[in-house]
């Protein structure tokens, strides 16, 4: 380690960790990090030694100073996204080809999750859901899709209906 040398000009460490040679660049040179005026002394595995005029030495991990000082690295750029293909016009709702007879008697649906061949023999029922009435306009899996008089469609579970009505 070097002695301490108070007739060198102080530089910012900002300064220091911009060189490419940097930590070994460093060294000899009387540097100010956050406060702390010193001469680097030398490097010791991820640290470079910094020795005060009275003689104290600190250890800065050389990564950190890089990474708290040093120059921020251009953001990579993006790469470019394609623009998806235009299909046609997008319809906001499905089409379903079930009548809608909102006439039609509404069916509890107790009666219809007992049935052996519940869901598919709920498909085109005006169905009381508790709370939510409406037509089952697909049965798409084990799913139910039910629209009502106002126009909206809700997804049921067919297995959770029978297990919660059955």
């Amino acid at each position: 380690m070097t002695d301490p040398k108070t007739e060198l000009p102080v530089s910012p460490i900002s300064e220091l960790v911009a060189d490419p040679e940097f930590p070994s660049s460093a060294v000899g040179a009387r540097v100010d990090i956050k406060g702390f005026v010193g001469v680097v002394a030398g490097v010791v595995n991820n640290s470079i030694k910094v020795r005060s005029a009275e003689g104290n030495t600190v250890s800065y991990n050389f990564h950190v100073l890089r990474r708290l000082y040093g120059r921020p690295s251009p953001p990579e750029p993006e790469p470019p996204t394609s623009e998806p293909e235009a299909k046609g016009p997008v319809t906001q709702e499905p089409e379903f080809n079930v009548p809608l007879d909102f006439n039609a008697p509404l069916v509890p649906v107790e009666t219809l999750a007992t049935k052996i061949d519940f869901p598919s023999c709920a498909l085109g029922t005006f169905v009381d859901l508790h709370g939510f009435a409406g037509i089952v306009v697909a049965v798409v899996g084990r799913s139910l899709k039910v629209r009502s008089r106002e126009g909206a469609t809700r997804s049921y579970n067919a297995d959770g209906l029978r297990k919660i009505y059955a």
